[in-house]
């Protein structure tokens, strides 16, 4: 079940709670957009990655720039698709 959810939120969000598809900036594979200036994902340690969308959920990160818009994105989140999303990514390349 967590890699359905996961999946679907990484890959098409959810525009019901206003959430966008990770892909969208971050790549279909994890791969980052440098001109963008948005992060690799792909093979990201997953407690790693949980720990960050924790910290800008509770709001210890994304004060400025690019951060508002995934402390904004992340508070919609659930701390099991938060979970579910930190272990996808892990396994994307």
């Amino acid at each position: 079940d967590a890699v359905a959810v996961a999946q679907k939120l990484y890959r098409a969000g959810d525009a019901t709670r206003g959430i966008p598809a990770c892909a969208a900036c971050h790549g279909p594979n994890g791969a980052g957009n440098a001109a963008g200036e948005f992060p690799r994902l792909g093979g990201q340690n997953s407690d790693y990655a949980a720990a960050q969308l924790k910290s800008y959920k509770a709001g210890e990160r994304g004060a400025e720039g690019k951060g508002q818009m995934m402390a904004a994105i992340a508070g919609k989140l659930t701390d099991q698709e938060i979970q579910a999303l930190a272990s996808y990514i892990s396994g994307l390349q």
